[in-house]
């Protein structure tokens, strides 16, 4: 839950992107690589919005919510 809305027309319907430095983790054994899985934390790049009624893009400052599902 988020109590943000967009800038331009105020909806409440919008898509978050948050993205991520990600580190993937490969043990090669006798040639063969083996996925090992993901790295410690990434670090977060930035977090972008995308308005569904608008269009609008935009970087909100101080985005906080909650997965609801």
């Amino acid at each position: 839950m988020t109590d943000k809305k967009c800038p331009q027309c105020g909806s409440r319907n919008f898509q978050i992107c948050d993205e991520y430095v990600q580190e993937l983790l490969y043990e090669v054994e006798e040639g063969r690589v083996i996925a090992n899985g993901a790295g410690d934390g990434g670090e977060h790049i930035r977090t972008s919005c995308t308005c569904r009624n608008c269009g609008k893009h935009w970087h909100p400052r101080n985005l906080e919510y909650t997965i609801d599902e």
